[in-house]
């Protein structure tokens, strides 16, 4: 798969699903294997390089995969190529017959256009499903709109994924993404402290745009150097530790014991066990951890 960062290219003949794909969950599957199944044309996913809203508007809206992690789960899928594309004020300010001519027919040359049933764009978001039905003749594409799909009795949706990974309900988010919801980043120094403990860890400093679930212990499934290991990973401050710190994703990897500082890991939440807690002394965090490990070894 080729990935595209701007706005530079241009293609022909394509079958192309467009959206935010903030976190990639089934319902997104269902427009991708549309694409996929789209015999003899190139097959693209477009999306945006940032969340609209957490940069253009006066609220904060943290993401669930950052772009280099939704990059990582896309390469995989069979696709040709990934568009992320600028969403500047020229974007923002494109009207839906513009966005139609300038980028889906004359950049992505589609002649298949995949989208979900609430699929909006252009200035304003005037754009929707029935204006792209209706100039679809006049650009020279076919038009597919999936339905939402649904799972609890809700459908599937990037909205209610966030608000679930809010409450801390990571079993309930990892069903709807399809997969584990995770933490990546580069292996960085901590304080060294489980070291001391005979609990040696790896820390990660979360990207600043990552929404993170409340601060507690997690059991997880870390992906390091080829392989997967079972652990407990806290995220949070560490107040035992100090009132001061940066908010922190910290796993201890059970069975690893080599130095992985600088190397990539991806951390896979499975399950919520505690609260993030303040303790009295280190000896107190080891008894506790203690009771942490058996938790997640069984999960």
């Amino acid at each position: 798969m080729e990935y595209i960062q701007g706005s530079d290219f241009k293609l022909s003949d394509t079958a192309v699903t467009i959206g935010k794909f903030d976190g990639l969950h089934l319902g997104h599957k269902e427009l991708i294997n549309e694409v996929l199944s789209s015999n003899g044309l190139t097959k693209v996913l477009f999306t945006f390089d940032v969340n609209p809203l957490s940069k253009f508007f006066d609220r904060t809206m943290r993401v669930i995969d950052t772009n280099e992690e939704r990059r990582m789960l896309v390469q995989n899928f069979g696709l040709d190529y990934m568009i992320n594309f600028p969403f500047d004020k020229e974007t923002i300010n494109t009207s839906a017959d513009d966005f139609i001519k300038n980028i889906i027919h004359d950049k992505l040359g589609a002649k298949k256009l995949v989208v979900g049933t609430d699929f909006r764009f252009g200035k304003g978001r005037l754009g929707d499903v029935d204006y792209l039905e209706k100039r679809s003749g006049d650009f020279g594409y076919e038009l597919k709109v999936i339905a939402k799909k649904v799972m609890y009795g809700e459908e599937i949706s990037s909205t209610r994924i966030r608000e679930l990974i809010k409450k801390g309900d990571i079993k309930t988010v990892n069903d709807l993404l399809g997969r584990t919801f995770s933490v990546s980043g580069i292996i960085i120094h901590g304080n060294h402290l489980g070291h001391t403990v005979g609990m040696p860890t790896i820390n990660i400093k979360p990207d600043e745009n990552k929404l993170l679930p409340p601060f507690g212990v997690y059991a997880s499934d870390t992906e390091l150097d080829g392989k997967i290991y079972r652990g407990i990973t806290n995220i949070g401050v560490k107040p035992t530790i100090s009132e001061n710190n940066a908010v922190g994703v910290e796993t201890w990897l059970f069975g690893l014991n080599e130095d992985v500082y600088g190397h990539f890991a991806k951390v896979n939440l499975l399950d919520f066990i505690r609260p993030e807690m303040k303790f009295a002394s280190l000896e107190e965090v080891k008894k506790q951890v203690n009771i942490d490990v058996i938790k997640a070894k069984e999960i």
